[in-house]
């Protein structure tokens, strides 16, 4: 079903569900989970171009063997400091470990990566038979498969190896496979990411990559076409560069973590993306602390941050009283506004709102086509029909006030619905009032 914005008096030729939303707030809302965030790192280990969906530490060692504490996991671990899941793809291929036991016996690793250089293979004589051989894997120090064999060609592909040869086992204290290298990722590899993330579900979608302007570009274009040709409503987050958008956050300050690791601005766009995702529809980053950070890479005047937010920028400051380190603004990278498109479509916060209802509204009109569909029945483009719409959005709408996410809705007159000119599908109009978080405070102080 096809999606995306629509220009008054203009009939779109793909069927579809059709939003225009402007300052006023013709917007869209719902209380749908949010929390996935979609990241292309550089892994030690894994199948590489794929898509893995890491919501914990066993789906991280089940689905893509490493532990948390992989040099290589960097950037995961700071995305899942805020968010509920990771959309994990591995950019690299890399070159495979391996060893040759004996002639006739050789050992592959099934993945290329650093990872395959910590695998031994160890070969001793069976305790109940003395013909048969003990094949015994090993990740460090971990025992992670065991095969007794009397032949090499009898032994089968585990986890983390895969095995050759025919003719006799030979018997070693153990071999440690070798050669094993991460590689380095190239644009063509993150042009595959954005291509590959096109049919994923995601919140909101990282670049931490610095090198490549022509990769930034293509990656807010990326952003832009799922925004406004195909209506699904994310959020891309990269460093240096002032996209003008308010689907882009522009990071361009870095931290320092507490154990002297630099997070450039490139990488912090994993926390970024991680946190932007984490974030429900009623809450803010303005002020938010950056777990285990200790410090900013560089530290700015008043004058450079009030500057630099002028230009759309997100910074991380440190704050030298209690030795934090947060969130300075939650916004965007729009800086031009319009009549369309205010000031306050430079928050990303009301921006969470708005894009929570074109998704979650869309989400549900697709769901009760489907219901309908299934019980033989179509949305009648009648009196029934616009009904049946005005009241899944009025209760959608309600809950969203509810929860504080907007106010002052009033189905009555917040709500308009027509059939359009060729009677066939709906218009409708709807005004919301993002709820805006509090990020200033004045004080009257009087000192008797």
């Amino acid at each position: 079903m096809n999606g995306g914005n629509f220009t008054p008096g203009t009939e779109k030729k793909r069927p579809g569900i059709y939003f225009n939303f402007k300052t006023t707030a013709q917007q869209r809302i719902t209380l749908g989970d949010r929390g996935t965030v979609a990241l292309p790192i550089t892994m030690s280990w894994g199948e590489p171009k794929t898509f893995l969906s890491i919501s914990g530490i066993e789906d991280l060692n089940k689905k893509v063997g490493l532990n948390i504490d992989d040099k290589s996991l960097l950037l995961f671990r700071e995305a899942k400091k805020k968010a509920q899941t990771v959309l994990l793809y591995r950019l690299n291929e890399g070159e495979p470990a391996k060893a040759q036991i004996s002639e006739n016996f050789n050992v592959l690793a099934n993945y290329g990566g650093q990872k395959g250089n910590e695998v031994t293979i160890q070969v001793t004589e069976n305790a109940l038979d003395s013909s048969k051989r003990d094949v015994v894997t090993y990740v460090g120090t971990d025992i992670v498969d065991k095969q007794i064999v009397t032949d090499v060609k009898e032994l089968k592909q585990n986890k983390y190896v895969s095995f050759s040869g025919e003719g006799e086992v030979t018997i070693t204290a153990g071999v440690t496979l070798s050669g094993g290298k991460n590689g380095v990722p190239s644009v063509a590899d993150y042009t595959a990411f954005l291509e590959a993330a096109e049919t994923e579900y995601f919140d909101v979608i990282a670049l931490p990559n610095n090198t490549s302007e022509q990769l930034k570009a293509t990656f807010v274009a990326f952003i832009k076409r799922l925004r406004d040709d195909q209506g699904r409503k994310v959020q891309g987050v990269l460093a240096n560069y002032p996209a003008d958008h308010e689907g882009i956050i522009n990071v361009t300050s870095g931290v320092v973590l507490e154990d002297g690791t630099e997070i450039t601005p490139a990488k912090a766009t994993a926390w970024v993306a991680g946190a932007s995702a984490g974030a429900n529809f009623n809450q803010s980053l303005t002020f938010v602390e950056y777990e285990g950070a200790v410090d900013t890479l560089e530290r700015l005047d008043n004058d450079q941050v009030e500057y630099r937010l002028s230009q759309g920028e997100f910074l991380f400051t440190f704050d030298a009283r209690d030795r934090t380190v947060s969130v300075e603004k939650d916004i965007n990278s729009l800086t031009t506004y319009t009549t369309e498109k205010n000031k306050t479509f430079g928050k990303n916060k009301i921006i969470r709102v708005l894009d929570a209802i074109n998704n979650d509204l869309t989400r549900e009109l697709k769901d009760l086509i489907k219901l309908r569909k299934a019980n033989g029945n179509d949305i009648p483009a009648s009196d029934d029909g616009l009904q049946l719409v005005k009241t899944l959005i009025t209760q959608y709408l309600t809950q969203l006030q509810d929860g504080s996410g907007i106010t002052g809705f009033d189905s009555e007159t917040d709500i308009m619905i027509a059939l359009n000119e060729d009677r066939d599908g709906f218009l409708i109009d709807l005004a919301v009032q993002p709820v805006d978080a509090a990020e200033k405070f004045y004080f009257n102080v009087e000192v008797k």
